[in-house]
């Protein structure tokens, strides 16, 4: 369905608000940034792919290029590593605004994808822009839940990328070029031009009650995580005592270790000792074999099997205090091991909370 750009600016003029910027696919029109003369709040106005709005140029328009984003608001692995889960997402819950949703058993992302031919590959972006991207979309799918239930949505504006929840609650990024982005984020309320429709005459109270429901549920939930990390700083006792525990068990096993070894050299040298005494035995009646005759025979006989027995007793006690010292260098190095990934693990964890605690008294 075609329209013109000029009629629907002249319709939300009617209705005080302002288009500041157009961002648009092949000279199409996709979003429109839009202010309430009302309210003074700035939000995003999503133009299905059905409508096609052209635009013609201007300083006031930019070419969006879509982003290598999974609809579930993953960065693929290749480039930003793997997904986090988040046992906090659902404290992020829903606005209490009295809006009917609008019809979204049509899916629409077949028909978008159709559209967004060149997408743009995060391996020339920076590692670090790439992990702050990541991080928009880690906001995003947490927000999401603040708006799962009603027709308006969420995006946030970092730089020149512009991360969005769908219609449908999935996500999908842009690549704004030559938008005159800030490092610092925006967030804004997004709604598409068929529930504009239907929400003329309160659009301006509805975006400004959104935004106010979402910044009511950050400062919530800031409140929240404060609390939490500061109970879980009460327990930095823990962090010694673990160690001690680690180290007392370690320093149990090496003693037991340590007293198996020495098990083992002595009964290593008691069979060399018995197969020394057996070399004597055999060289002794070897040598007299032929002078004492059948008596000598039976006296070598019962010596060598004493001599055996005993060889025999010692090589079980070995195989028992060999497959003790297996099973104790196998304890050491588990527990090694184990202390070894967790003391990692918790060392960059504690490392990446120092510097967001830093950020955070930079803001």
């Amino acid at each position: 369905m075609s329209l013109s750009i000029n009629k629907l600016d002249g319709l939300l003029a009617s209705r005080g608000l302002v288009p500041k910027k157009y961002f648009s696919i092949k000279r199409s029109c996709v979003y429109i940034e839009v202010l309430s003369l009302a309210t003074a709040d700035r939000f995003m106005l999503y133009i299905p792919s059905k409508y096609d709005i052209t635009l013609n140029g201007g300083n006031d328009v930019y070419n969006l290029e879509y982003m290598e984003v999974t609809e579930d608001g993953n960065i693929p692995s290749d480039y930003a590593g793997e997904p986090d889960n988040f046992d906090l997402e659902k404290q992020y819950d829903g606005i209490d605004l009295s809006i009917d949703p609008t019809d979204q058993t049509k899916d629409i992302s077949a028909s978008l994808e159709e559209s967004y031919n060149h997408p743009v590959s995060l391996k020339d972006v920076s590692h670090t822009e790439k992990q702050r991207i990541r991080e928009v979309f880690r906001q995003l799918r947490r927000l999401k839940f603040c708006v799962q239930s009603i027709s308006y949505k969420l995006c946030i504006f970092y730089k020149c990328f512009l991360c969005c929840i769908r219609r449908d609650d999935t996500f999908e990024g842009f690549v704004a070029a030559r938008y005159p982005g800030t490092p610092t984020m925006s967030l804004m309320v997004t709604l598409d031009l068929e529930a504009l429709y239907g929400k003329l005459d309160s659009v301006s109270v509805d975006i400004a009650t959104v935004r106010e429901g979402v910044c009511r549920v950050l400062d919530r939930n800031y409140h929240r995580h404060t609390v939490n990390l500061g109970k879980m700083l009460s327990h930095k006792d823990t962090l010694t005592s673990s160690g001690d525990s680690v180290a007392r068990k370690k320093a149990k096993y090496v003693s037991y270790l340590s007293r198996l070894s020495a098990m083992l050299a002595t009964t290593n040298l008691a069979e060399e000792k018995q197969l020394e005494k057996l070399a004597r035995i055999e060289e002794q009646y070897t040598a007299e074999a032929s002078v004492k005759g059948l008596h000598s025979d039976i006296e070598r006989s019962h010596q060598v099997a004493k001599c055996d027995g005993e060889i025999g007793k010692i090589g079980a006690v070995k195989e028992e205090i060999v497959r003790n010292i297996i099973g104790v260098r196998r304890k050491i190095e588990d527990l090694s091991l184990r202390a070894d990934r967790i003391c990692f693990d918790n060392s960059v964890m504690i490392d990446a909370i120092v510097k967001n605690f830093i950020q955070l008294s930079e803001l």
